[in-house]
């Protein structure tokens, strides 16, 4: 849990939005299966807070 891991949830955002650049960066360079994980995994991060946080 985010709790259990003394992370600020500032922290938190930060490396999210790092792995959805990651994710994304594979997403354009990948064919077939791996490309289409990756955005699935996009997807699945980007929600909640992460999601909110690229609103403001």
């Amino acid at each position: 849990m985010l709790r259990d891991a003394d992370l600020a949830a500032g922290d938190f955002v930060r490396w999210m939005k790092q792995a959805i650049d990651l994710l994304d960066q594979i997403s354009i360079v990948a064919d077939g299966p791996l490309g289409r994980t990756a955005r699935v995994a996009i997807d699945a991060i980007r929600r909640g807070i992460v999601a909110y946080s690229a609103v403001q």
